[in-house]
Order: structure tokens, then C-alpha cells, then sequence
């Protein structure tokens, strides 16, 4: 039996167990997706078709309740500050540009606000800190969408 991937979400959804992290979110720095799973490493994209970036955030994959904070870093193929070092970023390639990206999510279970730190290279963490807000899904029953304190 076929079934389409909107209908198999769907029956997931109403099953009870959400099996696909199809997570958005509006930021002060744009829009970030989570794009894919790598392993144990969530992907985020953000930036613009000309300008892209990515996030790699360890220990993030398929968790989807009870979210805490994750490390990892992000990468696009130009920025501000070039960094001594490479890393994987788009699709793999490697680049100079480069930081750290710290992320705390403020609500228990998805979606999720949440804020993170970030840096250029390896250096000081940078004064901004990045606040998202969830564009797609619904809070479950009882569960707060604002921001703990925030």
C-alpha cells in the first residue's frame, strides 16, 4: 500500500509521535530551517540562494522533545572574518568562514523559541545573540510558546 508523505505524517501526527523535524523559524538574523540529519548532527540552513549558510548542531539530531542547548557551528562560503582554519560547510565544501553556534531552546517541547550565541572562528562569542521565533507547528496542549523570562 502507497501511502504519500503528507499522508504518512499525517497518521504520525495523529498517532501521537512526530517523526519529522520540518522545523522553521523567523530570527533577528532571518529565517533558519532544519534541512536534514546527519548521524547525530542536526543541519540548519539559513542566509539567501546568494549568500547561503549552514549550522551543524551535534547531538541535536531526532531529538524533538526536552531540547536543551547544543553546540556546533556554522558556515557560509564569505563572511566578515576568515578564519586560519577549514571546515565543511554548503554541501560539504570546505571554507575559511567559519564560528561557533551555541544554541539554548527556551520552550520544553517543539515548537521551540530559542537563543544562540555565536563567533567568528574560534574567537569571542559575539554581543548579538541570535532569538528565533517557530514559524510552522502548534504548540502542544498545555505547553507555553513564549520565551521563559524573556
Amino acid at each position: 500500500m502507497l501511502i504519500s508523505r503528507a499522508g504518512l505524517v499525517v497518521t504520525l501526527m495523529l498517532a501521537g509521535n512526530i517523526t519529522v523535524a520540518d522545523e522553521i523559524w523567523d530570527s533577528n538574523s532571518g529565517r533558519i530551517v532544519y534541512e536534514a540529519e546527519m548521524g547525530p548532527t542536526a543541519v540548519w540552513t539559513y542566509g539567501t540562494p546568494q549568500e547561503p549558510g549552514v549550522i551543524y548542531l551535534l547531538g541535536l539530531a531526532k531529538v524533538y522533545e526536552n531540547r536543551g542547548s547544543y553546540t556546533g557551528y556554522w558556515a557560509k562560503n564569505n563572511a566578515r572574518e576568515k578564519c586560519d582554519t577549514v571546515r565543511p560547510g554548503i554541501q560539504g565544501q570546505m571554507t575559511p568562514y567559519w564560528g561557533r553556534f551555541n544554541v539554548t531552546f527556551l520552550d520544553k517541547n517543539f515548537p521551540s523559541h530559542w537563543e544562540a550565541t555565536w563567533s567568528y572562528c574560534d574567537r569571542e562569542d559575539q554581543p548579538l545573540k541570535i532569538k528565533a521565533k517557530p514559524v510552522l507547528g502548534t504548540p502542544p496542549q498545555g505547553s507555553s510558546t513564549s520565551p521563559q523570562g524573556h
